[in-house]
């Protein structure tokens, strides 16, 4: 089965490999001639190691979130659609623009010609950490498609993260690093630390080790900096910052880390919450590389057992987007079938270390893949992995291998700016640097800058320190031109005024806070829900829509929630549970069921179409077809489109529960023939018993006539720049027979609540 490699190959090898790393004999003989007793327990093993590989990952994104959009600043409303001309609205993002001479700490992109725009210390601490939230979506993928190709669904739900509530447990004032590390285990001693963590801790962290670090989503202060630092602490420091005892074998004959795979104590019902602590990404992936070496006393493979090529490439292919560019094109962002020869397990192992090794040389853990090739460096796939990282050994060990750094030419085109986005150069500015580096800047910049003795371009603030300075929302702050062109142009929009009003209401006193920083927690707890188990369909093949907008909308409602109250959104409590037998609505006063005029309740709160839980909950203005298709995107879906409020069931309604009250419409394709046009349904509860019906009114030659089919129905007009509540107002209005049909009117809405005031469009 193994193919030799070629003596020019190995001969460039010599001096690299090191015999004293290898695996040893017995250990080998343990792997290369298992007992097949075992087989069942090993299937079950390596998928959840591949589980907690996703979990890892996973466990960073809400966590780097939180702290990425408690960084205080304003974002534009929208993009080139126009439909908020001069707008802003709380929470910062990624921003077009060149780190001043006297800020730049190494590695960073420049451009020529320099971008006319100079970033602000916040600015420029956003980009960091927004290139590395970007990054952490990639090695997600590339985890999920690790264990895809294996034969095994990825979970994006796991208990070892999250509660049955979607709480987030996982940072409920924890010291660990789910599946790596307990900082209570680690050593008190400082100079086990690497010369830059302790230095840091010295200089910043006086009295303080390890053992007093905490898992926190919160805002991002220089603890929350350290913790991100130590999470992406490379390979070759982990073993020294634990105590000796737990490296040690105990009363069961085993270590607290650092296990040798494979385990013969699995047992094929455990599950990835029954695996040891691994001390470090490097000793995970080698865990699950000794169970991809498994070969059976009966002559099977491991292998035999796995494999199947459902795969999912976000990065690099936009499905009937023939004009997107590969951000990453020299990683296999998709594994795609491996050839029936008989070196196919040789060539998938290959393509899979380059997994290992983009994930790893990018953030967790640099010279991963070095040390699981020496380890097992006598075979010819390790060898020819060997042979191309030898050839990059004299780069920097903070900088990023040049073939795992995105495409600048793809980014440019996929998030195009003038001259450049702020997404494009967030990234580009930053790409060459390890994740490591950039929480190590992030650190010395929120040292440097913080503090009130800086002005504001030049100092490093949070919505926290915002708050607590007491500061109160101003319409200036909303509309820095003056003016509110974008009222006078969408008159349904609410007023900056109206805006900035809610934002003081909502905090105003201690128990308008407390109420809404529950309902803000809830909110962005709720968005993670419909984003993780829109994944769970993703990677399970029941859609084929990556939930992309869901990402910027969680991302949207975390930070509402520190805008609003200066506090991190509470991720830990979770939310209720939905009743299977309720049909929910979308919005202020659009209940089907009930004369409730509120607001509907948090856990049917989502940010995208593709996490809508059922019929009657799809509400922003990403219009979508009634039939499956199409994505998340301001140009709309192509045919008749389904009306926010008034959906047939999830995937095809929008998004957005609630409707902000300033989300409008965005105009359609000019080769859309059936234009600006809804259907609406009229529903008789949770279950399928629900029919198409005509719109009747408002509209010039109202036909009130119910009709059985989408084909024989009257469609409701809307047109660009209408407000989506209006409409959906309508749409629920002819749905739940509140139409006067003698004279074509409808109820009047109730007036928005603050909630929707303060909620920001999707954009």
């Amino acid at each position: 089965m193994n193919e030799p490699i070629n003596k020019e190959a190995l001969s460039g090898l010599a001096e690299g490999i090191k015999p004293e790393l290898r695996i040893n004999k017995s250990q080998e003989q343990k792997i290369k001639n298992r007992n097949s007793k075992y087989k069942a327990a090993d299937v079950s093993c390596i998928k959840a190691i591949a589980q907690a590989a996703i979990n890892v990952e996973l466990f960073t994104i809400p966590l780097y979130m939180t702290g990425l959009y408690s960084i205080y600043g304003m974002h534009p409303i929208g993009d080139d659609s126009g439909l908020y001309p001069g707008r802003q609205w709380p929470g910062l993002a990624a921003t077009a623009g060149s780190v001043p001479l006297d800020r730049q700490l190494g590695h960073d992109v420049t451009f020529e010609p320099p971008l006319p725009n100079e970033l602000s210390v916040n600015e420029q601490v956003f980009n960091g950490v927004y290139s590395v939230f970007i990054e952490e979506m990639l090695h997600l993928q590339l985890a999920s498609n690790m264990a895809s190709k294996l034969g095994f669904t990825p979970s994006f739900t796991s208990a070892a993260l999250i509660d049955k509530n979607y709480g987030w447990h996982c940072y409920n004032n924890q010291t660990m690093i789910p599946h790596v590390l307990d900082f209570q285990d680690c050593d008190s001693d400082l100079n086990k630390l690497s010369p830059q963590v302790k230095a840091y801790f010295e200089a910043h962290f006086s009295g303080n080790s390890l053992q007093d670090l905490k898992v926190n989503a919160t805002e991002l202060n220089k603890e929350q900096a350290l913790l991100f630092l130590l999470i992406e602490e490379t390979e070759e420091d982990a073993k020294k910052i634990i105590q000796p005892k737990y490296l040690a074998p105990g009363e069961d004959g085993r270590p607290k880390y650092f296990e040798d795979a494979p385990f013969d104590w699995w047992e094929a019902q455990n599950t990835e919450s029954d695996l040891p602590l691994f001390g470090s990404i490097g000793h995970m992936y080698l865990c699950y590389w000794n169970y991809l070496q498994i070969q059976y006393d009966d002559g099977s493979y491991l292998l035999d057992e796995l494999l199947t090529p459902v795969q999912r490439d976000y990065f690099n292919v936009r499905p009937g987007d023939s004009n997107y560019k590969a951000q990453f094109p020299e990683i296999d962002g998709s594994l795609n079938p491996e050839d029936s020869d008989e070196n196919r397990y040789d060539k998938l192992k290959e393509k899979l270390m380059n997994n290992v090794n983009a994930i790893t040389d990018q953030g967790e853990g640099k010279g991963v893949a070095m040390m699981i090739c020496q380890y097992w460096g006598h075979e010819p796939w390790a060898q020819r992995v060997l042979s191309k990282l030898l050839k990059q050994q004299n780069q920097d060990d903070h900088t990023v291998e040049e073939k795992f750094q995105p495409s600048e030419e793809a980014l440019k085109s996929d998030y195009p700016g003038d001259p450049i986005s702020g997404s494009a150069c967030a990234r580009i500015t930053n790409k060459r640097k390890d994740h490591f580096l950039i929480f190590q800047q992030t650190l010395e910049l929120i040292v440097k800058y913080g503090g009130t003795n800086h002005q504001i371009n030049d100092r490093y603030m949070t919505w926290k320190d915002w708050h607590c300075e007491g500061n109160r929302w101003q319409a200036a702050m909303l509309d820095p031109n003056g003016g509110d062109i974008a009222k006078a142009k969408h008159p349904d929009l609410p007023s900056v005024t109206e805006i900035a009003q809610a934002l003081n209401n909502l905090s105003r006193t201690e128990k308008s806070l407390t109420d809404t920083h529950q309902l803000f927690s809830q909110s962005a707890v709720g968005t993670l829900k419909g984003l993780t188990t829109s994944l769970d369909r993703y990677w399970s093949g029941e859609t084929s829509e990556f939930p992309g907008p869901a990402m910027g909308g969680s991302g949207d409602r975390v930070s509402i929630c520190w805008a609003a109250t200066g506090l991190a959104p509470n991720l830990v409590s979770g939310i209720a549970p939905s009743q299977e037998d309720a049909l929910y609505h979308a919005c202020q006063g659009m209940s089907y069921t009930s004369e409730d005029t509120g607001l509907p309740p948090a856990q049917v709160y989502h940010s995208c179409k593709g996490s809508n839980d059922c019929k009657a909950q799809g509400g922003c203005g990403f219009v979508h077809s009634t039939t499956p298709g199409g994505s998340c995107g301001s140009s709309g879906a192509k045919g008749i489109k389904s009306a926010p409020a008034d959906n047939k069931c999830n995937n095809l309604g929008g998004c957005a529960v609630p409707i902000s009250a300033s989300q409008l419409f965005p105009s359609l394709p000019a080769d859309d023939s059936d234009g600006y046009k809804m259907q609406l349904f009229r529903f008789y509860g949770k279950d399928n018993n629900f029919e198409a019906i005509s719109y009747v009114t408002p509209d010039e030659k109202p036909l009130p006539q119910d009709c059985s089919t989408a084909e024989q129905t009257t469609p409701m007009p809307y047109k660009e720049g209408d407000a989506v509540y209006k409409i959906a107002w309508q749409a629920y209005c002819n749905a739940n027979g509140l139409v006067d049909l003698q004279n074509g009117n409808i109820p009047e809405p109730p007036a928005a609540d603050d909630i929707r005031l303060a909620l920001p469009p999707s954009t």
